[in-house]
């Protein structure tokens, strides 16, 4: 059985396909398109995961959408839910939109629903489009229509290899909750509760992106990075009436939505609210009260439902920080988070939703590892290097020449196999450096004209990760994806510290041979010769850009980042 996913809904679109359960091929458009979580119809991934997959449209037997069905209640929803936000304000989140000094038709019509009925439609037409041309190509199979919060769940639950799991989906919004969890049954996964629109931790954490100066989609990591900079009591007080739990249920309160619309109104500036305290301690508050209560939610959640195995998706646990303090609760004994947590994982929740339905015998399973984007022959690769016009070698060796170009303190492109699924890079469009030098952080962020602050992540040879991290017995495979943050050794603070935040955690990658072995051996390499078993890995792509998927973009971004090293392949550039 053949499952074509599509998620084209909202942003981060793209397609998956699925074979009698087994993971084929996962891309999302932004890396084929190179617009930032791209959210246009993925034409362009759905061509690229049946090459990847090897199946014509003759072949699928289901196209799954992550949507809702067509037709008036769909386009009602889109409206519906866009509109939240400005009738619990009472209108009062529509005033910057209406003033002269901030006013934007695009941005009122997008708040007042308009733009969203828009959006609904357009998707409509393309999903028509799309049946359209596969049934023109001798498509004979099903359609389904899979939802927003099942996809998320579906992806969760059945990557997560524990069958007895609950399942927890916190996010900006689907088309009517912002949080549900789900129990799996004899009949397939249940929703067992949820949080209604508007009042969601999403939107509550996008708020505190954006009054903060950052791009409110794109930049939530910022805020965690720079929150271990602050002091949450500083200003915990004005935070805590935001969001909150009345009768057993996550709330979020109107002056959450207002303060938007003061950001706007007073010229792009800090609320009032929170004028006087530094950046860091605004987000150190947000960032705290956020883990209070979902936390608390989980406890109240867990005097009906067990909650032993945790499974986590949504785009709010692409928060590192939180995902820890979950781990720590007493009640859970393991947590997955889903390494395509957010958006970018629709397309794949709902190709498993779809094969889940059909074969009841389908179980959870663990994830070998998430590379099931395109490759590259050294002939394409070496063509590419030719039309660049710079020098390069072939060698015999490549990861050994990467470890001791690792050990002489080199920042090296790595760029080899299947590129990777989700948002993280894992290793096949990684760049590298020992994690030695605690000040990479403010150099190689500005080679590469970045602001962050978070460091970068390490990547850990796995049979190493107890000399460098602790509390890892809840969360050793959720770590092979960098979904988890937890707190580090003294050895990991004093050998490799430009990997450690100053809160003493970092995100680690665990690698073993089974999942990448080229990666291995080139961290194993860097091992021999030094004695460490860390090295960073950052996502292979400049400032604003998705992670490189060609070989000539690899080759761009080398270039523009004045990286020492590029590991393409077979072939090796030297600066």
């Amino acid at each position: 059985m053949i499952i074509l996913g599509i998620h084209l809904a909202t942003h981060d679109t793209g397609a998956a396909i699925i074979k009698d359960g087994k993971i084929l091929a996962v891309v999302n458009e932004e890396r084929l398109s190179r617009i930032k979580m791209d959210g246009n119809t993925p034409y362009r991934s759905i061509k690229e995961v049946m090459s990847l997959a090897g199946v014509t449209k003759k072949e699928i037997d289901v196209l799954a959408f992550s949507d809702m069905p067509l037709g008036l209640k769909r386009h009602f929803y889109f409206f519906w839910q866009q509109n939240q936000r400005v009738w619990y304000t009472k209108f009062k989140y529509l005033k910057s939109f209406l003033s002269k000094q901030s006013f934007s038709k695009s941005r009122l019509l997008k708040q007042t629903g308009v733009g969203s009925l828009k959006k609904s439609w357009q998707s409509s037409q393309a999903i028509k489009r799309i049946i359209k041309d596969f049934k023109s190509k001798g498509f004979l199979g099903k359609v389904e229509f899979v939802a927003h919060d099942l996809a998320h769940a579906a992806s969760a639950y059945y990557t997560s290899g524990l069958p007895d799991s609950f399942v927890a989906i916190v996010e900006g919004a689907s088309f009517t909750n912002t949080c549900s969890f789900w129990q799996p049954t004899k009949n397939g996964l249940k929703k067992v509760y949820s949080v209604p629109l508007p009042h969601s931790p999403g939107r509550y954490y996008e708020v505190v992106t954006l009054i903060l100066g950052f791009h409110p989609k794109k930049h939530g990591g910022k805020i965690t990075g720079l929150a271990g900079f602050g002091d949450p009591k500083k200003c915990y007080d004005q935070v805590k009436e935001l969001l909150y739990i009345e009768d057993g249920k996550m709330k979020v309160s109107p002056k959450l939505y207002e303060l938007h619309d003061q950001y706007f109104l007073g010229g792009k500036k800090i609320p009032a609210m929170f004028e006087g305290f530094s950046k860091q301690d605004v987000a150190a508050a947000f960032q705290k009260r956020l883990e209070e209560v979902v936390i608390e939610q989980l406890e109240i959640l867990a005097k009906n439902y067990s909650i032993k195995h945790l499974a986590l998706s949504g785009g709010v646990f692409a928060n590192v920080k939180l995902n820890m303090e979950i781990a720590k609760l007493p009640l859970v004994e393991k947590i997955f988070i889903h390494p395509g947590m957010g958006d970018v994982g629709q397309a794949l929740g709902a190709a498993l939703q779809v094969y889940a339905q059909a074969d009841k015998s389908f179980k959870p399973f663990h994830l070998k590892d998430v590379y099931f984007g395109p490759e590259y022959s050294n002939e394409l690769i070496e063509a590419s290097l030719k039309t660049a016009g710079i020098k390069y070698q072939k060698v015999a060796d490549i990861a050994k020449q990467v470890g001791l170009l690792l050990s002489q303190n080199k920042v090296v492109g790595f760029f080899q196999g299947r590129m990777e699924y989700g948002p993280r890079a894992l290793g096949n469009r990684s760049i590298m450096y020992p994690a030695t030098d605690k000040k990479v952080n403010e150099w190689l962020n500005q080679q590469l004209n970045r602001t962050e602050f978070m460091p970068f992540a390490p990547v850990t040879l796995a049979e190493r990760a107890g000399d460098c991290y602790k509390e890892l017995e809840k969360c050793s495979y959720t770590a092979k994806f960098m979904t988890i943050a937890v707190p580090v050794t003294e050895y990991m603070k004093n050998n490799m510290p430009a990997a450690v935040h100053v809160d003493d955690t970092a995100r680690p990658q665990l690698i073993d041979e089974q999942t990448n072995l080229l990666y291995y051996n080139a961290i194993k390499e860097y091992e021999r010769l030094t004695g460490l078993p860390s090295v960073i890995n950052t996502s292979f792509n400049m400032h604003e850009e998705p992670i490189v998927c060609l070989p000539q973009e690899a080759i761009s971004a080398y270039q523009a980042s004045n990286l020492d090293a590029l590991a393409i392949g077979d072939y090796l550039v030297l600066k």
